[in-house]
């Protein structure tokens, strides 16, 4: 496949005169998470940590199943960014 020269100019957003696009930095997304959602996630996170305190303690992550999913997850890493 050829791929020919891109003849004219391409304006950027920034060098446009304002027909229809913004400049950029114009506008930005703003997002706000109310206090009852901040509370919720606090208390689902301490409940998650506890979780795997007790898994700990149990000596779950200690089983041979859990270690060879672990090692297996560290391969397909190691192996993808080669």
């Amino acid at each position: 496949m050829k791929i020919n020269e891109i003849s004219g100019k391409i304006p950027l957003p920034e060098e446009n005169s304002g027909k229809g696009a913004q400049k950029l930095g114009d506008k930005k997304d703003k997002i706000e998470i109310s206090g009852e959602a901040k509370e919720l996630y606090k208390l689902t996170r301490i409940e998650k940590i506890e979780e795997i305190r007790k898994r700990v303690d149990a000596g779950f992550y200690n089983s041979d199943d859990v270690i060879d999913k672990v090692a297996e997850k560290i391969y397909e890493h190691l192996k993808m960014n080669r």
